[in-house]
């Protein structure tokens, strides 16, 4: 249709104008008012006026056309054709054939055109299902996902000139999977105790994709071996911190002492486990308990199950292994400094020096050690706690030392604990996937530790080297328990070692093993200061003061330094905390902690490295309130 729209200053100008571009008069066209004119003070125009002018014979033919239409009817298609044909826009889930072809999208329809619509076919996802089982056997869970039924619906439509054609999708959840299915298939994996049959029939009629447990057997309960309990303060208490950070040791009990008839301690007799039993109807067993052996020292005696003092002192509970050594220990104490006028100290028991440890003086106790004054240039050295109240000046301070080695053995025991947990754990999952028979654990034991557990050989390696190498030193047992992972880790063939019974029964030992040394007795390190010095633990070591400079320090334990730590080594067992490492003239200062543990610290300065096994991290920047660890999953070093 012809038609024109025209400005002018005032509506009748807009008007002529108009007219004169058409060639027509005001009666050949009609005339719309799109916009009045508007004007400001004076006269001036703000606002031109705006007219449409369409010629009336145009308007005339338009409405004379006439619309075809189309529309569905119970799912089938009809049109007419008028003066305006009609259209269809073909939309999701439709097939239309257009005389005989089949067309997608837009298409105009002429008289004569054989045009047919249907609906796509339905298309079906039939039910999807499971069952597993865990590694230990003790849960099957099944995991259902109903099916799915999708068909398309032609629905009908009024007439209309053009006509979007879409059919309707329909779902319909399709529960294809029988009660009876599920039975039978437990049946094949023989899971026979502890069904849910309840369970089975809700997971089955779930309208989305659920996994619940349908099998649960009796988790086992370990027993306890038989154990000591201590009724009198074996330990020590932590010195009074003052608010201003300084050490109150009037306040501190470092030594517990006993009179004659005090109870020490009593004696508990084991407690057996229950066994657990699997789904498939399997006892799991557990491990035999075992009472503790009491071997009585000087000084105490037994009643019943007390362990009384016949004497005074201090009370000594040594563990070793399964046997708990009980006695009771003299105290030596020293008036003054020790020096070339006194000579060496060695004495089988506690030794308090109320003075000095002067320069080259040595001094030694199977006992605990206390000095109240300063350490200059001299050693000391005691098989349990050091308490230094003032400062170390280039001295060497030993714990625990056959401890220190005690601490390694169990700690490359405990890595050869964790890969055999995780090898077992795999062995069981292949066997239940690929079933694989026991007779061939052996073969598939090697392959696993060739591939995925080479850090368990190189431990093995370490803990073979270190026993041959501290032989006089440690007891016949740790070499047993080498020669059993031996047997099992690196035989030549086959042997009892090598079935999920024989790896389990040698893991529980293990576990034994490790246990009778987790509960030992945590001795420490305590002093102020330390200065171009050694100090080695095989239990906690603690700088109360102003703290540590130039120093190799080992920990056993724990390593907290209220203070600094400016230069030299420090390496801690059981992680630890330090208020300031390093100087603002990059003095390099090393830390080191197993990948499992933690190191915080409130301020580290440039320089400062820390390592967590092999790997190493370097501050190149200031950093206060940092806390780190061993990210396993990532391989790096995180910032917690």
């Amino acid at each position: 249709m012809e038609y024109i729209e025209v400005k002018g200053q005032t509506v009748e100008e807009a008007i002529e104008d108009g007219l004169k571009q058409l060639q027509a008069t005001r009666e050949e066209v009609v005339i719309e008012i799109i916009q009045q004119e508007r004007k400001k003070l004076f006269g001036i125009v703000s606002q031109p006026a705006v007219v449409r002018l369409t010629k009336k014979q145009q308007i005339k033919q338009v409405v004379q056309q006439k619309e075809g239409k189309v529309w569905i009817e119970n799912g089938v298609l009809y049109y007419e054709c008028l003066d305006v044909s009609p259209t269809i826009v073909i939309g999701e889930g439709v097939i239309c054939l257009h005389n005989g072809e089949v067309i997608e999208g837009t298409i105009t329809l002429q008289e004569g055109d054989d045009v047919r619509i249907y609906p796509k076919e339905e298309s079906i996802a039939q039910s999807v299902w499971k069952i597993d089982i865990d590694a230990r056997k003790l849960e099957a869970t099944l995991t259902f996902a109903p099916g799915i039924r999708r068909r398309y619906v032609l629905e009908d439509q009024q007439p209309s000139n053009k006509l979007h054609i879409q059919a309707k999708m329909e779902n319909e959840l399709i529960y294809d999977v029988s009660y009876d299915q599920v039975m039978a298939k437990l049946q094949e994996l023989e899971i026979v105790y502890g069904i849910n049959e309840e369970a089975i029939r809700q997971a089955l009629q779930s309208e989305k994709k659920i996994t619940a447990v349908i099998a649960k057997g009796i988790e086992p309960i370990e027993g306890t071996d038989g154990w000591v309990e201590v009724k009198v303060g074996e330990g020590r208490k932590k010195p009074k911190v003052r608010e201003d950070g300084t050490v109150d040791y009037r306040e501190m009990e470092t030594i517990a002492t006993v009179g004659e008839g005090d109870l020490i301690a009593i004696v508990h007799p084991p407690q057996p486990g229950k066994p657990g039993l699997t789904v498939t109807n399997e006892v799991i067993p557990v491990r035999e308990v075992h009472p503790v052996m009491i071997k009585l020292g000087k000084g105490v005696t037994m009643d019943d199950n007390r362990i009384l003092a016949m004497t005074g002192g201090r009370p000594q509970i040594a563990k070793k292994g399964k046997t708990v050594v009980v006695s009771i220990i003299p105290k030596l104490v020293h008036q003054g400094d020790v020096d070339l006028s006194v000579g060496n100290i060695h004495f089988k028991g506690d030794v308090e020096i109320t003075g000095n440890v002067q320069d080259e003086m040595v001094v030694e106790a199977l006992g605990s050690i206390m000095i109240l004054q300063n350490v200059n240039r001299a050693k000391i050295r005691a098989q349990q706690s050091i308490f230094i109240q003032q400062n170390v000046i280039s001295g060497t301070v030993t714990s625990g030392e056959n401890k220190m080695l005690v601490t390694q053995l169990i700690g490359l025991l405990q890595q050869i604990r964790q890969s055999l947990e995780r090898m077992i754990v795999a062995i069981q999952q292949l066997m239940v996937m690929s079933k694989i028979r026991e007779q061939d654990i052996y073969p598939l034991t090697k392959r696993l530790l060739e591939s995925k557990f080479q850090t368990m050989m190189e431990a093995m390696k370490q803990y073979k080297t270190m026993c041959e190498q501290k032989r006089e030193q440690i007891g016949e047992q740790w070499f047993d328990i080498g020669s059993q992972l031996d047997g099992c880790l690196l035989a030549d063939g086959p042997n009892h070692f090598h079935c999920l019974e024989g790896m389990a029964n040698l893991l529980r030992e293990l576990n034994t093993f490790i246990g009778q040394y987790d509960r030992e007795e945590n001795d420490a390190i305590e002093l102020s200061y330390a200065l171009n010095s050694v100090i080695h633990g095989s239990g906690d070591v603690i700088i109360t003061g102003k703290g540590c400079y130039n120093c190799n320090i080992y920990a056993g334990g724990t390593l907290t330094v209220h203070g600094v730590l400016r230069g030299g080594e420090a390496y801690a067992q059981k992680g630890m905390k330090i208020k300031e490492v390093g100087s603002s003239l990059g003095i390099k200062t090393v830390l080191a902690v197993p990948k499992g543990e933690i190191i915080y610290i409130e301020h580290a300065w440039e320089g400062t490295v820390v390592q967590f096994g092999k790997k190493m991290y370097t501050f190149y920047e200031e950093k206060k309130y940092v806390e780190m660890k061993w990210d396993d999953e990532r391989q790096e070093i995180v910032f917690g």
